[in-house]
């Protein structure tokens, strides 16, 4: 087995022990051991779990696969052998090395026309489609969930910084520069200062969106401090107010927890979207005013019932914004009994999210 192999092996380890080990980090890792000296063990190891560890609770399970894979090579003689294959990588073309480098990973990389399908043949959480999932690929894809919410929380920060530029007072500098010949000497500017926004959140908790809401609503109450207040209403043929229930409980295991504890099952028991928009609009809408972005989670299909797209035209024009977030891709929308064309005029933006991947991007826009 070469030493490309046996790395690639590594990382594939790696993420069977649920350590979310993405292409860039991977990347990361190759281009550090290409800097050092690898018969130095501290060198060695450091390379390795700066870049593919960012949190210390996967430092247990880092250490004993990392100890499994090079226990052996690390031992002094076979130090030679290192030297031999540094030397090797560091007279390979440039280019050769990149290429080298970047097979290590998982193809090509995420978000730019990758594969679904990680080393070992196990397919990639951030591809994976929610609506064809088993019980140990949806552990894979909640084990991404705290490193995409850092990624989020990142581009909110980000945001927030740009939004926070401070404006030239056109003002105050020209009536300034009347005491100074018309030069303006002295700038004046205004401070913008924005108000966090009030989230109120209405999610599908049926079978058919079940999972695509709970990983949502996780990655959604990981940002909790980037809004003023997060409102929950859950909805099968019923809505009812989850906001306690999911402050209290796991969001990836709320499911059960809702349907035991809140009334969202009504007589017939299937989705009927106009019917949970119509009651929202009746129970709820006082607590939607123009600093509330309202955010669907659902995949629009209605059991060939009612649409009550009145109700969702009156809540956009009480909101902010309306934001809906379907879990089918779009060459599934309005087919069968999928009504969501009836509901795009009345949202700001409809998104479709039928992966971790295309739901990371579709929350970083709100």
């Amino acid at each position: 087995m070469s030493v490309l192999q046996y790395l690639q092996a590594f990382f594939a380890d790696l993420r069977e022990q649920d350590i979310p080990v993405t292409t860039s980090q991977v990347r990361d890792c190759c281009q550090g051991l290409l800097l050092i000296d690898w018969s130095n063990r501290d060198y060695f190891y450091s390379t390795f779990f700066s870049t593919l560890v960012k949190d210390y609770s996967y430092q247990k399970a880092f250490d004993e696969v990392f100890n499994r894979f090079f226990k052996e090579y690390l031992r002094p003689e076979n130090r030679q052998h290192f030297r031999f294959v540094q030397a090797n990588k560091n007279s390979r073309p440039q280019e050769e090395t990149a290429v080298s480098d970047y097979d290590i990973g998982m193809g090509n990389p995420m978000g730019k026309g990758g594969t679904a399908q990680a080393p070992g043949g196990k397919k990639n959480p951030l591809q994976q489609d929610f609506g064809r999932i088993s019980a140990e690929e949806l552990a894979g894809i909640e084990a991404m969930v705290p490193l995409l919410a850092r990624r989020l929380a990142a581009k909110f920060v980000k945001k927030r910084k740009r939004n926070d530029q401070n404006r030239l007072d056109f003002r105050r500098t020209i009536r300034s520069s009347l005491s100074t010949g018309g030069i303006p000497l002295n700038l004046f500017t205004t401070r913008k200062y924005r108000e966090k926004p009030v989230i109120l959140i209405l999610c599908d908790v049926s079978g058919s969106v079940m999972n695509f809401s709970c990983i949502a609503l996780a990655l959604i109450a990981s940002l909790e401090r980037f809004f003023q207040h997060i409102e929950s209403y859950a909805f099968i043929d019923e809505v009812s107010d989850i906001t306690g229930l999911l402050l209290s409980g796991n969001p990836f295991n709320f499911r059960a927890h809702v349907l035991r504890n809140a009334q969202v099952v009504g007589v017939t028991g299937y989705t009927n979207y106009g019917h949970t928009l119509e009651e929202f609009h009746k129970r709820f809408r006082h607590r939607i005013n123009r600093k509330t972005s309202v955010l669907i989670f659902g995949d629009a299909r209605n059991n060939w019932q009612e649409h009550g797209k009145w109700a969702l035209k009156d809540i956009k024009s009480q909101a902010k914004k309306v934001y809906w977030f379907n879990p089918e891709p779009m060459s599934r929308w309005n087919t069968g009994d999928s009504i969501i064309n009836d509901y795009v005029p009345y949202c700001d933006r409809v998104f479709a999210c039928p992966n971790l991947a295309e739901l990371e991007k579709s929350l970083a826009k709100i």
